[in-house]
Formats: C-alpha cells, sequence, structure tokens
C-alpha cells in the first residue's frame, strides 16, 4: 500500500559483483537503508567507487540488488508502472544523434501517449525550461556537452515525473550551464517534485538539497540536513583593517585567540562572549577598524572532508 509521505524506501540494499578473478566478490553497496519523503530534494554525494550509481541503476531497475528491498510509492522496483512516475537524467545521456531537439522530445513525448497537439506545446515548454529554445533545430549530434546534458534533462521531464532522479547533473557544463542547471533544480523543487541527485560539486548540492547521505566504500556512514552534519558554527573570525603587528602580538596572548594576521583574528569556536568582546575592546583601544565578526557555519565541503578522513582512519 503506498504511503502518500514516503516515495521511496531503501532497507537493507546490498550489491556484490562477482567475478572469476574475485571469488568474494566485490561489495559495491553494504547494507544501505535510506527513506525520502514528498517533494524533497535528497542527494546522495562520496567519493569515486562509493558505491554511488551502482545505487541509482538499482532503484532504476537497471540491475538487480544482491539483497534488501526498495519500494518506490509503495511498490516494489520490479512494478513497471512505476516507471511512468519516474524522469531520469544520467551522467552521459545517450539519446538518438539524428533528431534535433524539438524532433528528440516529440518522439518522446509520442512514446508517453501524448497526442499531436498536445506534444507541440510540451515541446515548447520543456525548451524553454532548459534554455534551448534558440537551438531547438541544432541536431544532437552538433550540439556541446552543455547543450546536450540540457536536452537530456528535458527528455527526462518529457513524463511530468513525480520522482526525479539526477547523475552528475552538472557534468561537463561550465559555470554559466551549472549555474543553469541550478535554477532548473529549484524550479523542479519548487513545483513540489521529489528529487534523488548524485553530484561532485559539493557547493550546488548544499544550495539546492534538503537531506545529504554521505556514501563510503557501499556504505552510507552520515545523514541528514547540512546543519545537523556541521553541527554547531565553528571558529569566530574578526576582520579587522589598521592592525599594527605589536596589537597583533598582544591580542595573540588573549584567551581563545588561535591566529592574527594583519587582517583577522581567528578565534576557537569555544570561545565566549566575554572573550570575543575583550579582544573586540583591545582592537577599538589602539584605534584600529573593526569591519565584521563572524562565525562561519562549516560547508558541506567541511563536513565531507570530514567524515571521509575519519571513514578512511
Amino acid at each position: 500500500m503506498e504511503n502518500a509521505e514516503i516515495v521511496l524506501q531503501v532497507e537493507g540494499l546490498t550489491k556484490i559483483y562477482r567475478s572469476l578473478f574475485t571469488p568474494v566478490g566485490v561489495k559495491a553497496v553494504d547494507n544501505l537503508n535510506l527513506t525520502i519523503r514528498r517533494g524533497e530534494t535528497y542527494s546522495i554525494v562520496g567519493p569515486n567507487g562509493s558505491g554511488k550509481t551502482t545505487t541509482l541503476k538499482i532503484l532504476l531497475g537497471l540491475i538487480f540488488p544482491t539483497s534488501g528491498r526498495t519500494s518506490i510509492f509503495g511498490r516494489d522496483i520490479s512494478d513497471l508502472s512505476v516507471r511512468e512516475r519516474i524522469g531520469f537524467l544520467p551522467e552521459d545521456a545517450y539519446l538518438y544523434d539524428c533528431f534535433n531537439g524539438e524532433e528528440l522530445l516529440d518522439f518522446y513525448a509520442g512514446l508517453f501517449g501524448y497526442p499531436r497537439g498536445k506534444r507541440s506545446e510540451l515541446v515548447d515548454e520543456l525548451l524553454t525550461l532548459v534554455g534551448m529554445q534558440a537551438n531547438r533545430r541544432v541536431p544532437f549530434r552538433e550540439c556541446s556537452k552543455g547543450m546536450r546534458q540540457r536536452l537530456a534533462l528535458a527528455q527526462a521531464l518529457v513524463n511530468d515525473p513525480e520522482l526525479l532522479i539526477l547523475d552528475e547533473p552538472t557534468s561537463g557544463l561550465d559555470p554559466a550551464g551549472r549555474r543553469q542547471m541550478t535554477h532548473i533544480i529549484l524550479e523542479m523543487k519548487r513545483r513540489g517534485k521529489t528529487l534523488l541527485l548524485c553530484s561532485h560539486f559539493l557547493a550546488e548540492v548544499e544550495e539546492v538539497c534538503d537531506r545529504v547521505g554521505i556514501l563510503y566504500a557501499g556504505r552510507l556512514v552520515a545523514e541528514g540536513t547540512l546543519s545537523e552534519l556541521a553541527g554547531g558554527p565553528t571558529q569566530v573570525a574578526i576582520i579587522t583593517r589598521g592592525l599594527n603587528p605589536e596589537l597583533a602580538q598582544a591580542i595573540a596572548k588573549l584567551p581563545a585567540v588561535l591566529n592574527v594576521d594583519d587582517s583577522t583574528v581567528t578565534m576557537g569556536a569555544a570561545a565566549t562572549h566575554a572573550q570575543v568582546w575583550a579582544v573586540l575592546e583591545q582592537i577599538h583601544q589602539v584605534g584600529a577598524e573593526i569591519l565584521e565578526v563572524k562565525r562561519p557555519q562549516p560547508t558541506l565541503q567541511d563536513v565531507f572532508a570530514k567524515v571521509i578522513g575519519e571513514e578512511k582512519q
């Protein structure tokens, strides 16, 4: 029975690749448990070989797991009816080279049973969404990597999917293309789509995702919102101007001060308000200017490096 709140449920998912050369097998996914709720944007991140792509292939029914259970919309992934409700953008999309963008989307819309009049309207809408209206008649074989990626995303949206799975959606795109792809993902969020994506661009993941799962050696080693994963803010940074060497040396001796250079005083995460105020007062007394006081939140890159480093150790 379908749970209206849960779109994807993974329980004890394991995939072992066996061959003549590795009799014990290689465990690509190791007892993975995952729940994604309706309207949520969830990202799987991890180093190369961590099992991200294998996981996506199992979810799409392209390969079979060794053990475990996976359901989408409350139904087992072997139920073909769930495929009609999923859109998929692979990292290296293969689409028919003989078509241009307009023909390509019209062809796939026809496969989904759209009538001819509706197909024309849908193609225009999708080409506008992905920024390909001006290049709609360029043959796919002549498209740049960025243009191909945009058309592949448009193709993944043809059936107006409830669940959109994106594997490295910004792979091969220039900064402008990556920015546009991020805007499209945010638009899908606004429309209430459920998204599952894998990406190596952690800053973009941080911008669009509600929750993140970090995979290492096939295991889910950390999961949560960024604030849950990062914990509280780290060090205190006091940005100054006009800090002379003598004052810098004096400030460096104050409690909780970790480092002082010509423009920044860095204090530890455990610095109290009284200790921060003592530094600010010392700077103010000698006439140096205080530009900013901030306590930066760790980024997803910081969290990722810390978690993976701990797992390697």
